[in-house]
């Protein structure tokens, strides 16, 4: 069973193995494969070099985004997810852009999207994926 990635407004997420960093398995998905609720929205491209995904349901929860990937060996991967917070540059409370990511059957912990008010990336923390 492939590992499915769940709730990912980003331009791309990239999945690392956490053995040696040097030997490390990489697994990079962009945004244009993930299919659901979202929008593929290019407005960034000049930044970031590639489209995000956008939750724009005008104030009402859309599908999660899901995509299927391979994974070259079974293993602990480090989860790192390109995003911004939308109302950062006005020090606006609230965050309207947040969410989480679900690798497989876990779910992150960390809570995107309520950070920085320009593009970064945020650390999601380790998953395990199965080979395949």
């Amino acid at each position: 069973m492939k590992p499915r990635f769940r709730f990912v407004p980003l331009a791309v997420l990239a999945v690392f193995s956490s053995s040696s960093l040097l030997k490390a398995q990489r697994v990079w998905v962009e945004a244009e494969t993930f299919q659901g609720g979202w929008v593929v929205d290019p407005q960034f491209i000049d930044i970031m070099g590639s489209p995000y995904l956008m939750a724009h349901g005008m104030g009402k929860p859309v599908a999660d985004a899901e995509t299927t990937v391979d994974v070259p060996e079974e293993g602990p991967y480090r989860v790192w997810v390109r995003t911004k917070d939308w109302v950062g540059p006005w020090a606006a409370p609230g965050a309207p852009g947040r969410f989480k990511v679900t690798v497989g059957d876990q779910s992150l912990e960390q809570v995107f999207g309520d950070e920085g008010s320009d593009w970064m990336w945020e650390d999601g923390g380790v998953a395990r994926l199965p080979k395949g």
